[in-house]
């Protein structure tokens, strides 16, 4: 579950640069950045993932209420805690680069701190859905709620990482070792866990 919100001043940004830029602030497929990502697993994402536009009626920026000029953009990721540090870096990255496309200058934003973003890490059991609380566990539970069949009859194998459901289709991101194939969400996950293999090893 990670929900984003933007905030621009009020009437700086059109209505078509807005949903623009909200838009691509919401495609999982950027998020991921490039990363290679089960079909399936891009559609659980893009149901978890939420974008909100927020333009208030006064911004203060340099002591002053901000002018009808270039925008000042923030934005606030919030994720589940235990994601935040393993996703802070990419979520920087997407939304300076979503707000770069819809700048009169592309390179603004590298060069002056008009975006901002917080990624804010939500504390264990404080999300709540389907009227209860749940954890980054019971979050990974929702994700795989689709895949149950599939595990159950053997076609899934589950992140030895994330500990998602992976169907063993021709899009999954896979990596046979020691006679074991596994199964993970995306390339990151699978390159991230060859990474923590690779140093159990060397302090073996």
């Amino acid at each position: 579950m990670i929900f984003i919100e933007l905030f621009v001043p009020r009437g700086t940004l059109d209505g078509d640069r807005r949903r623009r830029l909200a838009e691509a602030l919401g495609d999982v497929t950027r998020l991921a950045r490039g990363e290679e990502m089960q079909e399936g697993w891009k559609r659980v994402m893009g149901s978890l993932l939420q974008v909100v536009v927020h333009e208030p009626e006064v911004w203060v920026v340099d002591q002053g209420v901000a002018a009808d000029g270039a925008p000042r953009y923030v934005v606030r990721a919030h994720v589940p805690g235990p994601w935040r540090k393993s996703m802070a870096q990419s979520l920087v990255e997407h939304v300076t680069e979503a707000v770069a496309e819809i700048e009169d200058d592309p390179r603004r934003p590298y060069r002056e701190p008009v975006v901002q973003v917080q990624v804010v890490g939500v504390a264990e059991g404080s999300l709540g859905v389907l009227g209860r609380s749940v954890d980054s566990d019971g979050i990974v539970e929702l994700m795989n709620e689709p895949y149950r069949e599939d595990y159950e009859q053997g076609r899934a194998v589950v992140d030895p990482l994330c500990g998602v459901y992976v169907v063993l289709d021709e899009s999954a991101v896979t990596l046979e070792r020691d006679g074991v194939l596994h199964g993970f969400c995306c390339a990151g996950c699978r390159d991230a866990f060859i990474e923590k293999e690779e140093k159990a090893a060397a302090r073996a």
